[in-house]
């Protein structure tokens, strides 16, 4: 079932950023040498501990958790939002693999423990069970891995050869996934439970359902910090010829 991202706003990396800048912890890799994948991929973990405590000049709020105001899915009948969201794990993110050149973006990125929490309203059917409820949610993926494809593109700015990502995809494989929902059905207390179980024991299935959250969101933080790395630090300082 595909589903339509309605609204996922990030505020806090809308935040003003300098016209160019070079972190310290962004190690260029040179494309030409026969290393240059194992290159990407040892300086890409070295960055990202910095990256999830934050960078101001970049625009990037830290990550330990990120907030979400709003996570809205809609598809024909089925309607889930998350207000008020945080994400949470997102400091445990390793890659796995990382290739970028001026052409495309290709990563695999592991967390073991990703938590999505906030207070949802869900109104429709998973597993031809009629879901109606408000109240607290906590999405839980565990042993996740990311991959993520994109579109490079190069483009000039001020004198200096700049990279733009475009349209990014994501697909995901999950050891587990568990889906806890409070006050379903208006707090029925029998009921609620009963459900949040059979959701759980048919996770695989859910996720079908319910993991649209899940990859857009993952998908929107890693668009949303790459754009801002691409955007302000210059080609040369990546990729060196």
């Amino acid at each position: 079932m595909k589903y339509e991202i309605v609204a996922l706003v990030v505020a806090a990396l809308c935040a003003p950023v300098v016209p160019q800048y070079r972190p310290a912890y962004i190690k260029p890799c040179d494309l030409k040498k026969p290393d240059f994948k194992e290159c990407a991929l040892e300086n890409g973990n070295y960055a990202i501990p910095f990256i999830v405590k934050g960078d101001k000049p970049l625009g990037i709020p830290p990550l330990n958790p990120l907030q979400l105001p709003l996570i809205e899915v809609k598809q024909n009948n089925f309607q889930l939002t998350l207000k008020d969201a945080q994400v949470i794990g997102l400091q445990d993110c390793k890659a796995t693999s990382m290739n970028l050149d001026p052409t495309q973006f290709d990563a695999v990125f592991h967390i073991d423990n990703l938590n999505i929490v906030g207070t949802y309203n869900i109104n429709g059917k998973v597993l031809l069970l009629n879901l109606q409820g408000e109240g607290p949610a906590n999405l839980t993926a565990l042993g996740g891995d990311y991959h993520v494809k994109a579109a490079i593109s190069r483009y000039e700015k001020n004198g200096e050869n700049y990279l733009k990502i475009h349209k990014p995809t994501l697909d995901f494989t999950l050891k587990k996934a568990s889906f806890d929902f409070g006050n379903l059905l208006n707090g029925d207390e029998k009921l609620g439970p009963e459900i949040n179980q059979i959701l759980n024991e048919n996770w695989q299935d859910v996720l079908k359902d319910l993991g649209a959250p899940i990859q857009e969101t993952v998908t929107t933080i890693i668009e949303s910090i790459v754009s801002k790395i691409l955007d302000k630090v210059p080609e040369k300082y990546i990729l060196p010829e």
